[in-house]
């Protein structure tokens, strides 16, 4: 979701959506904007977007509005893991992970590093879309798939599908070998399971260059790319970044 304000003044401004705040920058003399995820758990219904402006004698304005969250069309599927691939599902080690990528998520970049719309990083055809919800051997649904998995053979390109800076180049527990691209505003691209990590942190990335080849490490039952978009924080659907530009 695109957030944009519009003032008749310099102004600064300030957004809350569900208690979070949104980086909020200027696209224009007196426009400033922001991206924001829903997540693909949440319930059905109205959000309110709390936005603030301070202009440079201190004067406020308050300003709120409604937006619509409405039920995704999303699918379950059933995942046979082998007993040392299970293993991976051990708690605290999901939390150990999750917690140094939110280090990671939480570093904002405030500017728009991308420009127009992203390219597929790689793959064939979808194999697990963004959504789905997930259960593991036959057990009871716990979770929902994070990003869009592509058909790919071992060893084929996986490249940026944006510009951006490097966050993280390293093997995880669980995601196995790791890239993740700031692409500033918040907006993070992640890329698991690779066979080879070919850059490193703090590298410029443009579209198209290479990242790694794909591979089956960490959580994976075999070769393929799993591609992954979180705004601040919150994973979102990598294909709607393929549709359209987001933002100005």
């Amino acid at each position: 979701m695109v957030v944009r304000v519009t003032a008749s003044r310099p102004v600064t401004v300030t957004s809350i959506l569900e208690g979070q705040p949104l980086i909020l920058v200027n696209s224009s003399a007196h426009e400033y904007w922001g991206v924001a995820g829903i997540h693909a758990m949440a319930r059905p219904g109205r959000r309110m977007v709390r936005i603030r402006a301070f202009d440079e004698l201190g004067r406020e304005v308050r300003r709120e509005a409604l937006m619509e969250v409405v039920a995704g069309k999303y699918e379950t599927e059933d995942i046979e893991l082998s007993p040392e691939t299970a293993a991976l599902l051990d708690p605290d080690l999901l939390k150990a992970e999750r917690e140094k990528l939110q280090n990671i998520w939480a570093q904002v970049t405030p500017r728009k590093l991308w420009s127009g719309v992203w390219q597929q990083p790689g793959g064939m055809d979808t194999t697990s879309a963004f959504g789905t919800r997930r259960s593991y051997n036959g057990g009871p649904v716990t979770d929902y798939h994070g990003g869009q998995d592509f058909r790919a053979n071992a060893g084929d390109p996986v490249v940026a599908p944006a510009a951006g800076i490097v966050a993280l180049a390293e093997p995880l527990k669980v995601r196995g070998n790791s890239v993740w691209i700031d692409h500033g505003m918040g907006v993070y691209s992640g890329y698991f399971h690779l066979s080879e990590i070919t850059v490193e942190v703090g590298q410029e990335v443009k579209p198209g260059d290479l990242l790694g080849q794909v591979g089956s490490t960490g959580l994976s039952t075999g070769p393929h790319i799993h591609w992954e978009v979180r705004v601040h924080g919150i994973a979102v659907d990598p294909l709607e970044w393929t549709q359209r530009e987001i933002g100005p």
